[in-house]
């Protein structure tokens, strides 16, 4: 249990910072001999832990407008509740085909786009209309598979809402929690939650989580912006290498 405390850190890191702690959860619960749905179900789990503290962080340093992110939530909970479910009754196949294609265009966006930034621009749609039809497709695909959900978040806040990177970021912690635990419920109620390898990655991501959302805050897109593009890169890779060989 030591070793996935370790592991639970560094992934809270990572999660923090650009999302992306499936990456190291699952293979790591995989090996520890979970079926896939326990996998994904105990991924989830774990990573509300490092989702808490790194939404605590950005709290604390006033980057939450409430008024304004609790459509979203509301959205996220209802999709993200859905996906969950239909992930109970079908085969992830197609997602698994097509995910990393769109990491891969993530990776690229957040490498070369201008409005990648520490400032805020101009939003090209209202919030109304981010939680009504953008927050519900991107919830809808963390309920069912949800690799690289954060990198979607991410990408959606900074190029449909404008905001800057540390606003983005917060946000995405938010939503993102609200679409995965709103799955966690619907998978835990069907049992397939195993508490103890949960509770073990959940303490570690909350160190993990806590660290990685202090980074955000000191060095904003400086740090942001490259561990995004390697995390999607090496999401889309992962995914790649499983799907052909």
């Amino acid at each position: 249990m030591l070793i996935l405390f370790c592991i639970g850190i560094f992934a809270g890191l990572i999660e923090a910072s650009a999302g992306g702690s499936g990456l190291i959860s699952l293979p790591t619960l995989i090996f520890y001999g979970l079926t896939p749905l326990q996998a994904i179900a105990t991924s989830k789990f774990q990573y509300a832990f490092g989702a808490v503290a790194a939404i605590v962080r950005f709290e604390r340093a006033g980057l939450n407008e409430w008024r304004e992110i609790a459509p979203l939530v509301i959205a996220a909970m209802l999709a993200g509740s859905s996906g969950a479910y239909f992930l109970t009754h079908l085969s992830s196949a197609a997602l698994q085909a097509i995910i990393p294609f769109l990491l891969i265009f993530s990776a690229i966006y957040f490498s070369y786009s201008s409005r990648i930034t520490n400032q805020s621009s101009h939003p090209r749609i209202s919030n109304r209309y981010f939680a009504l039809f953008v927050v519900p497709a991107i919830a809808g695909y963390d309920g069912f598979f949800g690799v690289g959900s954060a990198s979607f978040y991410m990408a959606a806040f900074v190029l449909l809402l404008g905001l800057n990177i540390r606003e983005a970021t917060a946000r995405t912690k938010i939503v993102d929690f609200a679409s995965g635990v709103s799955a966690l419920i619907v998978l835990a109620l069907d049992g397939h939650v195993l508490l103890l390898p949960g509770l073990a990655l959940g303490a570690g991501q909350l160190i993990g989580g806590y660290l990685g959302a202090g980074l955000v805050l000191r060095f904003g897109a400086k740090w942001v912006r490259p561990v995004i593009v390697i995390v999607s890169i090496g999401m889309a890779v992962d995914l790649l290498v499983k799907k052909f060989f």
